[in-house]
């Protein structure tokens, strides 16, 4: 089964479609003039003739029929043809004044009628309105049919020929449009043929506020900004999960090279094993905390959110850490609402972010620093966790860079940890709709948690 062919927008078709749309308005248009035209003539035409009956029935009436004669008759010879033609005949037909081609015509006929009048070498079709005056005579009042044929058709010349001025401008300014769309679409395809043979720069031209074909670029441009950069933290992490590896990965065979040395004292040799186990769960928590890292960017983690006292688990996280404090000589302050703030949130990966702040405050503030855990009441729908400590802090120009996969400010790389600690931190804020702030603290470094509190989850 084939599927259903899709209309595909070319060159030509645009003005065709604007001609042909237009072509068919233009027969509408004509056939509602040429309806609407007939009826208001008709209506105009009716009007006047009544009008015309009701004044020459007064004037019979009033002035007798020897002054009817004669107003019919001056009028047959000075207005002969132009506008109504008039009759009078007796009750028998016989002419009387005005029209004699128009005697027959009140002889069967009452009211207003269209009826054929034998004229030499011709035959006229006239509209006619036929009357008897209270003397018993018939008034004809008629007006040739002709007359009002030649009047119609100059009114539907006149309207085709402006209704086919505007189907003319329609199909220019269909082509125009056409032109500027497909130039416009054209530029946006050049640009993506130019992405896909490999210049990873190029970028669609854009104006603000601009039309839809610029809101269409900006937003090929994000997300080619955001390709390129991801793949640079692809590459990023690639080269510094090779680098970060490869010491642990060596010290791990050749310490099961010297376990499966059978020179090795026994002693000896469970050191070496212990060391493998050492280095291999470094690896392992290396890829776990990076796939935790994965799950949290791409919104995976959602699935696991549910309400939770953020104030509470806080509470949680720093009586757990308060140890590794205490034997790194800090002194550990909590601050957290006495009510309960409750948001939907990753449980797991919020205690893992919580305690990532923590331990890096115990790992390098310092002895003697003071580290504060403060939990804000909710702000502008967001909740603030906030972790202190007066220590040596972080550069400025440092801040931006270090929630970043593997990033250590040690520039040999020596110090012990996979530099994934405060990307977890980072992850978890962009799970939760927020973002992760490093501020100088006067003395020292302020980590700001700020998670968006999201609406409850609705079960389907």
């Amino acid at each position: 089964m084939t599927a259903a062919r899709t209309f595909r927008l070319r060159p030509w078709a645009f003005p065709v479609i604007s001609l042909g749309v237009a072509m068919l308005s233009l027969a509408l248009a004509l056939v509602l003039v040429d309806q609407v035209g007939e009826s208001i003539i008709d209506e105009q035409t009716n009007a006047s003739a009544v009008a015309e009956r009701n004044y020459l029935t007064a004037l019979a009436t009033e002035k007798g029929l020897s002054a009817l004669v004669t107003t019919l008759e001056r009028h047959e010879r000075v207005h002969g043809n132009a506008g109504f033609r008039y009759a009078l005949t007796d009750a028998n037909g016989r002419p009387l004044a005005g029209d004699k081609n128009l005697s027959d015509a009140g002889k069967d006929v009452k009211g207003w009628k269209v009826v054929q009048v034998r004229e030499p070498g011709k035959t006229v079709h006239w509209h006619v309105l036929v009357d008897v005056l209270p003397t018993g005579e018939n008034l004809v009042i008629a007006q040739d049919a002709q007359q009002r044929r030649a009047f119609r058709l100059a009114i539907l010349e006149v309207s085709g020929f402006a209704i086919l001025l505007a189907a003319l401008a329609c199909t220019g300014a269909g082509l125009l449009l056409s032109v500027l769309l497909l130039r416009r679409a054209n530029t946006i395809a050049a640009t993506a043929q130019r992405i896909a043979t490999g210049d990873l720069q190029a970028r669609v031209e854009t104006v603000e506020p601009g039309d839809v074909f610029d809101k269409l670029g900006g937003s090929l441009n994000a997300m080619l900004t955001r390709i390129d950069e991801l793949m640079t933290g692809l590459r990023t992490v690639t080269d510094s999960l090779a680098h970060d590896m490869r010491m642990p990965l060596t010290r791990l065979k050749g310490a099961l090279s010297r376990a499966g040395d059978p020179n090795v004292p026994e002693g000896e040799r469970f050191d070496a094993i212990s060391q493998a186990q050492a280095e291999a769960d470094h690896a392992l928590a290396t890829f776990s905390a990076l796939i935790d890292i994965a799950r949290a960017e791409s919104g995976l983690s959602e699935e696991m959110m549910q309400e939770t006292d953020i104030s509470g688990l806080a509470a949680e996280v720093a009586d757990l850490f308060s140890p590794v404090l205490e034997d790194a000589g800090q002194q550990l302050t909590v601050l957290v609402p006495q009510t309960a703030v409750m948001g939907r949130v990753h449980p797991v990966l919020l205690r893992q972010a919580i305690g990532n702040l923590l331990h890096n405050a115990a790992k390098y503030a310092g002895a003697d620093a003071r580290v504060s855990l403060s939990v804000e009441p909710p702000k502008d729908g967001f909740v603030r966790i906030v972790v202190a400590d007066t220590g040596p802090g972080i550069p400025a120009e440092s801040r931006g860079i270090v929630p970043q996969r593997f990033v250590k400010l040690d520039p040999a790389r020596h110090s012990p940890g996979s530099g994934l600690g405060l990307a977890i931190v980072a992850a978890c804020a962009k799970l939760h709709r927020g973002q992760l702030l490093l501020e100088d603290n006067r003395p020292g470094l302020r980590a700001i948690l700020a998670l968006k509190i999201l609406p409850p989850s609705k079960s389907i």
